[in-house]
C-alpha cells in the first residue's frame, strides 16, 4: 500500500450561528460536529489528513464578527491539534476574515501556501497544496499565472523523481453534469485543465466546495469531490492507494444520529442525494491510470 488518508471539506465551523442559513449546513450545531470529528478520524489511524478548504465561516454569506473569526481560528487550530497524523489543508473562500478578506492570520495558523507548495506525504506521493484565491476582495477562486507555473515546475520534478502527485485546491475542477461552465468550478479552469492535460504526473485532484460527493476519470486523471463535513450526508472519504494504483474510497458519516436527521430532514430527498452523490462516488474503487503508468 502507498498510502492511506483521510479528506475532509467544508466543515464551516462557526463558534455562535446565528442560524443556519442554507442547508444542508447546520452551522448552529458547529461545536458538536468539530468536537466528534478528530476522534472519529483518529479511530481510522491515517497516515495524514487532508482538508479541502472552508474551515470556517468568514468571508461573506456568514455574518462572521472580526471577534468571531478571531475565535474560530483558535477553536479549529485546537481542535485539529488533536489529529495523531500529519494535517495538511488549503484555504477556502471563507476561509478569510469577513471584513477585510486578508488569509494571513488563516496562513499562519494552518501552515498554507501563499501561491503552491509541494510536500512529501508517503513513498512515491506527493502532494501539491494549492493557495487560489486573492487578497483583501470577496474572490471566488482563479488559476493564475503563478500557480500554472509553480504546478508545471512540480510535474518537471516529480517526473525526474518518479512520483506522483495529488493536487488539492478548494473549488471543483470540472462542472457537474447540467451545470453551466463556470458554476461552482474554479476561474480559470480551462487553463488549469490543460495544464492538467500537459502534467501526467498529476494523477488526481481533491476539491471541496460545492458540498457534493462526486468522483470522475476526466482524461486520464481522477477528480474526487467531498461534500460538506457541517451537515448532510456529515462525513468525511477514507482513501488508500495501493501499489498497483487502485484508489479505494469509503465514506465515514460521523456518530452524530440527531444532527444527521435534522440535517436530513431539512432538505428535500432530490438535494440531500445530490449532496451525498450515487453511492459509487461514496463508496468505491477506481484505477488512477497515471499512477499506474509511473509506479
Amino acid at each position: 500500500m502507498i498510502a492511506h488518508f483521510l479528506v475532509l471539506a467544508d466543515t464551516h465551523y462557526h463558534p455562535a450561528a446565528p442560524k443556519n442559513f442554507a442547508p444542508p449546513k447546520l452551522l448552529t450545531r458547529g461545536p458538536e460536529i468539530l468536537a466528534a470529528t478528530v476522534p472519529a478520524v483518529n479511530a481510522l489511524s491515517p497516515d495524514f489528513v487532508v482538508h479541502a478548504g472552508d474551515l470556517l465561516c468568514g468571508g461573506g454569506s456568514f455574518e462572521l464578527t472580526r471577534h468571531q473569526y478571531d475565535r474560530s481560528l483558535q477553536d479549529v487550530a485546537q481542535a485539529f491539534a488533536g489529529f495523531a497524523a500529519p494535517f495538511y489543508c488549503v484555504p477556502g473562500n471563507h476561509d478569510c476574515d469577513a471584513q477585510d478578506y486578508r488569509y494571513g492570520d488563516f496562513a499562519r495558523t494552518f501552515d498554507t501556501p501563499q501561491v503552491l507548495d509541494v510536500i512529501d506525504v508517503a513513498p512515491r506521493l506527493r502532494l501539491a497544496r494549492a493557495h487560489i484565491f486573492g487578497e483583501g476582495e470577496a474572490d471566488n477562486g482563479t488559476w493564475t499565472a503563478a500557480l500554472d507555473e509553480a504546478m508545471r515546475a512540480a510535474d518537471l520534478q516529480a517526473r525526474a523523481d518518479g512520483v506522483v502527485l495529488f493536487l488539492l485546491l478548494h473549488n471543483w475542477v470540472h462542472p457537474g453534469a447540467g451545470d453551466s461552465p463556470t458554476r461552482g468550478i474554479i476561474g480559470a479552469a480551462g487553463q488549469l485543465q490543460a495544464t492538467l492535460g500537459d502534467c501526467p504526473t498529476v494523477a488526481a485532484t481533491f476539491s471541496g466546495h460545492r458540498h457534493a460527493n462526486r468522483i470522475r476519470l476526466f482524461r486520464d486523471y481522477v477528480c474526487v469531490d467531498t461534500a460538506c463535513l457541517i451537515g448532510y450526508p456529515l462525513g468525511f472519504r477514507e482513501i488508500t492507494i495501493s501499489d498497483e494504483g487502485w484508489l479505494k474510497s469509503t465514506w465515514h458519516t460521523l456518530d452524530l444520529p440527531e444532527i444527521f436527521a435534522i440535517s436530513e430532514q431539512s432538505d428535500t430527498d432530490e438535494h440531500n442525494h445530490h449532496w451525498a452523490g450515487e453511492f459509487g462516488d461514496r463508496d468505491t474503487t477506481v484505477l488512477l491510470p497515471r499512477a499506474r503508468a509511473i509506479w
